[in-house]
């Protein structure tokens, strides 16, 4: 075993301190400078994809700018509110004024036709049943007279001199020297022949007339 000089030991043991205090400043350098690249790339990517965020973000804008200046320009000019108010006003003053014209019409109109109808009724005549003949108890109503029958038939008629003469022969009787020949506008108990139209004698008798039909011979 080779014996240590006291004088030798320090020194190596100071080398040993520098070289571990070299090493411990080169560790952390490097570290240092790998994390200052990668800060760096992670700047450098944030700030990118800020930049296109905002530029598409700008892209929107100036796009929804192009269209409404597209649709402004297109668009009619707008109306002062003033005179829109206005306008507005006078419209609503015409419809309550006709509103107001259209239901006093109405109204009129109705109470007119209605006061029309009550005047009509009350100038119709009421009309009232005709009272019936007061019948007295146990006696038959009166039955209509039987028309009176003239007291001969007709034989038939004969033409002598052109002139065409009624042969009649009285009711109750059937002897043919009882009949006699009547001409137009002589009468035979009452009945006065007015002519002789083919084979029909028309009698005249008071307000009533008779037509008895001559037979063929």
């Amino acid at each position: 075993m080779t014996p240590t000089m006291p004088g030798t030991a320090y020194p190596r043991r100071a080398t040993l301190l520098r070289v571990a205090a070299v090493t411990w400043v080169l560790l952390i350098s490097t570290g240092v400078v790998v994390n200052h690249v990668t800060l760096t790339k992670l700047a450098d990517t944030a700030e990118a994809s800020t930049v296109d965020t905002q530029i598409a973000a700008l892209e929107q804008r100036l796009a929804e700018l192009s269209q409404d200046s597209e649709q402004s320009r297109t668009r009619p000019p707008a109306v002062p509110q003033a005179r829109y108010d206005a306008d507005r006003q006078a419209l609503d003053r015409r419809l309550s004024a006709l509103e107001q014209s259209l239901g006093d019409r109405s109204a009129d109109a109705a109470l007119q036709a209605m006061q029309a109808r009550i005047e009509r009724l009350e100038a119709r005549p009421t009309a009232r049943p005709a009272p019936r003949p007061a019948t007295a108890p146990g006696t038959a109503p009166a039955t209509p007279p039987k028309p009176v029958e003239p007291p001969f038939r007709v034989m038939g008629a004969e033409l002598r001199a052109g002139e065409r003469f009624l042969s009649i022969l009285p009711a109750e009787s059937s002897a043919l020297n009882q009949a006699r020949l009547l001409r137009p506008d002589e009468e035979e108990a009452g009945w006065r022949l007015t002519a002789i139209e083919g084979d029909i004698a028309v009698f005249q008798h008071g307000t009533e007339t008779r037509r008895l039909t001559v037979p063929a011979r």
